[in-house]
């Protein structure tokens, strides 16, 4: 199940006249999908004589908090469910939104950035959205929902003005506060066809900020590498998803703690050496450190 949505509105109102206070927006990063379809982007309005869009921390922080939110309340909507419009959610982040053009692409139930793309270029709504020339600033995130009726969320936010959180150097990734050090993990298995062996793995919290299981962008799971977010359903026994494994097994790791993630494999039906390599990740936020961790499953 598949779904795209859009909304492009231009507002020229000054934001002090309507007596609104902008949130200033912590430093935003994209993952590779995301930093994917931004590219995508750029390339299709380039093959248009359009300019290219530059990526904006509090456009981004504005797209990942939408897409992470449609994802946790089960929802399709350019409306969120505090019953803010696109251009507030943009102006709360920090964006000037109500003295520029602003506009919204969604999309749910796609995996890559190249459907997401395809989707938009051939709906006539979200085609004019990407192809306005008003447009100068982008903001993409997207987020994945296990229990939800499409599992993945996309959100594109464009604004016509370059801002100055857009001007700043980029920020590192570990400008988030979560980062993560190894701390242990059992030993790879071997198993017969078919049957399902318990996995650890043993994270410790180095960074400032808490994994709290159940919030949104504050939950920790463990996530599949090499490439980052590859479907390992041949091996999948009882995952959050096909590409996330699992939570922690506490409901909150603090700074210093030493967060426990457990989950099981089962082996395929072909005997044969099988690598699944997996890292930390606060979905809609950011990648952990990658570690290096990997299992061997040697299947007899």
């Amino acid at each position: 199940m598949r779904a795209i949505s859009t909304a492009a509105m231009a507002a020229l109102l000054l934001a002090a006249m309507l007596g609104a206070i902008a949130r200033p927006a912590a430093a935003a990063t994209l993952d590779s999908l995301e930093s994917e379809l931004v590219s995508q982007i750029n390339s299709f309005r380039s093959g248009r004589g359009l300019a290219t869009l530059k990526v904006s921390d509090t456009l981004t922080s504005a797209a990942k908090w939408m897409s992470t939110d449609m994802a946790a309340r089960d929802y399709f909507s350019h409306t969120s469910t505090d019953g803010r419009s696109p251009t507030q959610r943009m102006a709360d982040a920090g964006y000037p939104a109500y003295s520029t053009w602003t506009g919204e692409d969604l999309a749910a139930g796609y995996t890559t950035a190249a459907e997401v793309l395809k989707g938009w270029i051939e709906s006539p709504a979200h085609h004019a959205v990407l192809t306005n020339p008003a447009y100068r600033a982008i903001g993409v995130g997207r987020a994945y929902g296990p229990g939800s009726t499409y599992r993945w969320y996309w959100t594109a936010d464009f604004g016509g003005v370059v801002d100055a959180a857009t001007a700043r150097a980029p920020a590192p990734a570990t400008a988030t506060g979560f980062h993560s050090r190894w701390a242990g993990q059992s030993q790879s298995p071997t198993l017969a066809p078919g049957q399902t062996a318990t996995l650890v793995v043993g994270l410790e919290n180095s960074g400032s900020r808490g994994w709290y299981v159940g919030r949104v962008g504050q939950q920790a799971n463990l996530g599949t590498s090499g490439p980052l977010d590859v479907d390992r359903s041949d091996l999948a026994s009882g995952w959050l998803a096909p590409n996330r494994p699992t939570t922690t097994t506490t409901s909150y790791v603090g700074p210093g703690q030493v967060g426990w993630f457990q989950f099981q494999v089962r082996a395929p039906s072909a005997p044969g050496t099988y690598r699944l390599n997996v890292r930390g990740v606060i979905d809609g936020v950011t990648w952990l450190e990658d570690q290096g961790i990997y299992f061997t499953i040697y299947v007899r």
